[in-house]
C-alpha cells in the first residue's frame, strides 16, 4: 500500500481542494500535483491572477494565502499507475483534524473518484461541496469546461465567505 501526503491547511484555511491520492510523479517529488501535466497550480495561479510560480514551497504559500487547504481521500492506497480507474485497495484519511483546527467552508472536489467518495461517505454533511473536473493531464481534453468549473468553484468562496 502506498500513502498519501500530509495535508496543507492552517487555521485560516477555508476552502480545501481535495483530490484522490498523489499521481505516481506526485509521490516521487512528495510534492500535490507535481506531474507537469496536471493543470492544477495553472488553474489556481490564472484565477488570482498572479504569475505562474515553480518553485514549490512559495506553491504552497501561495495557497495558504488565499486561504486554500490541499489534501486526498486516501490515505492509504493500492493502485496500478496513476489513474483513478485503478485503485484496488483503499483507506479514507481521517478529516478531524482539519475540521477542529480550520473553519472550512467549502470543499471542491478534483475529478470524480474525490468527488464520489466524499459523497458516498458522508465526509462532509454540514460543508458545501462543489466539484470540479480532474486536474490532471487525463482531461486535458476538457479544458474549458473544467476551467470553467474550477473558476465558479473559486468564485463561489469569494462572493459568499469574503
Amino acid at each position: 500500500m502506498k500513502k498519501g501526503l500530509a495535508p496543507i491547511f492552517n487555521q485560516d484555511t477555508s476552502i480545501l481542494v481535495l483530490g484522490s491520492s498523489p499521481s505516481e510523479q506526485s509521490l516521487k517529488k512528495q510534492q500535490y500535483y507535481g506531474n507537469n501535466g496536471n493543470q492544477f497550480w495553472k488553474i489556481l495561479f490564472n484565477y488570482y491572477n498572479v504569475p505562474f510560480e515553480t518553485d514549490y514551497n512559495k506553491r504552497v504559500t501561495f495557497l495558504l494565502d488565499h486561504h486554500i487547504g490541499l489534501w486526498d481521500v486516501y490515505h492509504l492506497f493500492e493502485r496500478n499507475g496513476s489513474l483513478d480507474t485503478s485503485f484496488k485497495t483503499v483507506e479514507l484519511n481521517d478529516f478531524s483534524q482539519i475540521l477542529t483546527q480550520a473553519d472550512i467552508k467549502l470543499i471542491i472536489t478534483n475529478g470524480k473518484k474525490a468527488y464520489d467518495e466524499v459523497i458516498n461517505n458522508q465526509l462532509f454533511p454540514q460543508i458545501k461541496i462543489a466539484p470540479c473536473i480532474s486536474t490532471s493531464g487525463a482531461a486535458n481534453g476538457q479544458m474549458e469546461k473544467r476551467k470553467m468549473q474550477w473558476e465558479e468553484a473559486l468564485g463561489m468562496v469569494d462572493k459568499e465567505f469574503y
